[in-house]
């Protein structure tokens, strides 16, 4: 509009006018700071990014060597349970290598009785 347009208009005409043009000036000013934070949460998640690389880098060191212990203790309870069962094995090998000369004993008694009595 013009300066003669703008002279021209009623006072309520120019009121209305100035209230709309404040209303579209708040708005706009609202719309700034939305996205003002905006901008400032992505700015945030941008810094936080290479934090977030770090500590997940961090994380799977940890989670390496958790599971090199892991693998390591397991391993252990295996080589132990093998030195169990071999224990167990020669002791039952020795008795019946036992079992066995006391069979093998008495039957050559009981040959050398039956060749007496002969």
């Amino acid at each position: 509009m013009t300066d003669k347009e703008f002279k021209r208009l009623k006072r309520s005409d120019l009121i209305y006018i100035i209230y709309e043009y404040q209303k579209k000036q708040e708005e706009l000013m609202q719309e700034n700071e939305e996205l003002r934070q905006k901008l400032s949460e992505r700015e945030l998640k941008i810094s936080n990014a290479g934090s977030l690389a770090e500590i997940s880098a961090q994380l799977n060191g940890l989670f390496e060597a958790a599971q090199k212990t892991a693998d390591d203790y397991i391993s252990g309870i295996e080589d132990a349970a093998k030195a169990e069962a071999e224990k167990k094995a020669e002791a039952i090998i020795n008795e019946a290598k036992e079992k066995a000369k006391k069979i093998i004993s008495d039957a050559n008694r009981e040959n050398e009785v039956k060749a007496m009595e002969s």
